[in-house]
């Protein structure tokens, strides 16, 4: 079991990651109207590839990020619930290393997450 100074100090590292994915997005977000040009701005189809591709990756990684902020979520939602840091899969102790490493993790590394199975 974690001390009560243990999950102050992963929750406070579940909320800073909280506030960067947060913060990421809406930097994302704010730079994708900026790739979409009019037909008459674009100068050629070099320069409409690249504004489309950077359009992508700003999609996928928004995505990645919101996959990361639910686990980020849910793990808070855990701290609150007193199952921090134990597995979802075995009910055994989350090694405080794994948990340094990724503070959202609900297994222990050598399990599959439920929703994964």
């Amino acid at each position: 079991m974690l001390t009560q100074e243990q999950l102050e100090h992963f929750r406070a590292l579940l909320e800073q990651e909280r506030a960067a994915i947060e913060a990421r997005t809406r930097q994302r977000e704010a730079r994708i109207p900026a790739t979409v040009r009019e037909p008459d701005d674009v100068a050629d189809t070099a320069d409409e590839a690249s504004m489309l591709e950077e359009r992508e990756q700003a999609i996928i990684e928004n995505d990645l990020d919101r996959d990361t902020l639910a686990k980020v979520e849910r793990a808070l939602e855990r701290v609150q619930e007193g199952s921090y840091g134990i597995s979802e899969v075995s009910g055994r102790p989350i090694p405080i290393e794994r948990l340094e490493a990724v503070a959202w993790a609900t297994t222990l590394v050598d399990e599959q997450p439920p929703d994964e199975s």
